[in-house]
């Protein structure tokens, strides 16, 4: 008999939220201060999913509204009573691997576009853990980093990627903080922003720091997840409770703009489901807008446009796509099928429980990083397992949840697929790999 039997079972944790959509109540737009008055979809109470649980904890776990709202007027897709900005532990759901080659691929990138050498400055806002910075140092480029957090010793130990010897400023960056950092340290020719705009409460106050910390003649780069796709591929396990904001290049600009930076080059990454890359400059600075700038562009507005409803579609869409991964799992189930599977990452904790399926559905979920191991994902309470207990013993079924990775993980499974294992993806849409 497969693993599964061998995985104790957690009592049921149903987690199936309804997808209505209530009477939107008041609020105003985080960007242009419009008053908000649809919704974009509704998840009700959902457990946050950036961290493992114990897997003995009895304790009910923390838990929290989702609720994600569009302005009519600017089009920012946005939290509805978003968490408290402050600085949070490091999810221990996540995949170092794909972290490690985006920050190699993104430093190259970034040294190679702007011939960055040994007489240039690079500041990363929110260096995390300085896996990024840690490139531009190899290259004989001086990096600094500006963190809420910093790295401390029990960071290091926990994240074997982390590299203590970056400089680091602890502290959020406002505008206050950045023209403190740029008397102290002096500008930056590029400003690295990797991820982190998302989950800012004030983004005026973040982007004015930015302005104040790039040389007249500097760069600063902006890579976001894309709400474009969000929408298009109905990528609901991209909602986070700690992202603020889904981000597209018409609000980027305008969030830009308004304090004194200029957008001239955007482009899209495949990465992690889809990301948004844009460079910015001081408003007068000698950079003519790219090529890929003006396709970016055109591209929101035909999706608007044609066809339409990408806005107001989405929440009914989504629950098509929840019920219909449902119904795919309890039938594999009903035929008498072991369903496992791969990825102990936040977007999957999320995948998982806005499909309601818990550890009675999923046997459990293999990993290659060791953090989570003996753990259980939130609300769904799925084990966490190494990647070799299912190699040695495999299901019939394995769902991949981080499906932007698929084809790459699918390519590392080989020996359990010829004892007839069959791997699944359920985003965009439910498919064999």
């Amino acid at each position: 008999m497969p693993f599964a039997s061998k995985l104790a079972v957690l009592p049921d944790n149903p987690l199936v939220p309804t997808l209505s959509r209530p009477a939107p109540s008041g609020g105003n737009c985080r960007l242009c201060g419009a008053r908000l008055h649809e919704d974009l979809i509704d998840l009700g109470c959902l457990p946050l999913a950036g961290h493992s649980v114990p897997a003995d904890a009895t304790l009910v776990e923390p838990a929290r509204h989702l609720r994600i709202r569009v302005c009519g007027a600017c089009t920012l897709v946005q939290t509805h009573d978003p968490m408290p900005s402050m600085p949070l532990p490091r999810s221990d759901l996540q995949r170092s691997a794909p972290r490690r080659e985006h920050a190699r691929r993104l430093a190259a990138a970034l040294i190679q576009k702007w011939r960055l050498g040994p007489d240039s400055r690079v500041v990363q806002v929110g260096s995390g853990d300085g896996m990024l910075l840690r490139h531009f140092r190899t290259a004989g480029i001086a990096a600094v980093g500006i963190d809420a957090r910093g790295v401390d010793a029990r960071e290091i130990d926990a994240y074997p990627d982390a590299t203590p010897d970056i400089p680091t400023e602890t502290t959020v960056l406002t505008t206050e903080t950045a023209m403190d950092i740029a008397v102290k340290l002096g500008r930056a020719d590029v400003v690295i922003v990797d991820g982190v705009l998302p989950k800012v409460l004030d983004m005026f106050d973040f982007a004015a720091g930015l302005a104040s910390i790039v040389r007249p003649n500097g760069i600063v780069s902006i890579t976001v997840p894309y709400v474009l796709p969000i929408l298009q591929q109905l990528q609901f396990d991209a909602l986070r409770h700690d992202v603020h904001a889904y981000l597209s290049l018409r609000v980027l600009e305008r969030l830009l703009c308004s304090v004194g930076l200029r957008v001239f080059d955007a482009e899209r990454l495949p990465e992690n489901g889809g990301l948004l890359w844009l460079h910015a400059c001081v408003a007068n600075a000698r950079f003519p807008a790219r090529h890929g700038l003006k396709a970016i562009r055109t591209a929101e507005t035909l999706a608007e446009t044609d066809p339409p409803g990408l806005y107001d579609g989405f929440s009914a869409r989504v629950g098509a796509a929840r019920d219909h991964i449902r119904e795919f799992v309890t039938l594999r189930q009903a035929a008498g099928r072991y369903v496992a599977a791969y990825g102990a990452t936040a977007r999957s904790s999320m995948l998982l429980n806005v499909c309601g399926l818990t550890s009675r559905d999923v046997a459990c979920v293999a990993d290659i990083d060791p953090a989570p191991f003996g753990r259980r994902l939130p609300g769904s309470r799925v084990p966490i397992v190494p990647l070799q207990m299912l190699k040695g013993d495999p299901p019939d079924d394995l769902l991949i949840l981080p499906w932007p990775d698929a084809h790459e993980i699918a390519g590392t499974l080989q020996a359990p697929r010829h004892r007839g294992m069959q791997l699944w993806t359920l985003l965009p849409r439910i498919a064999r790999v």
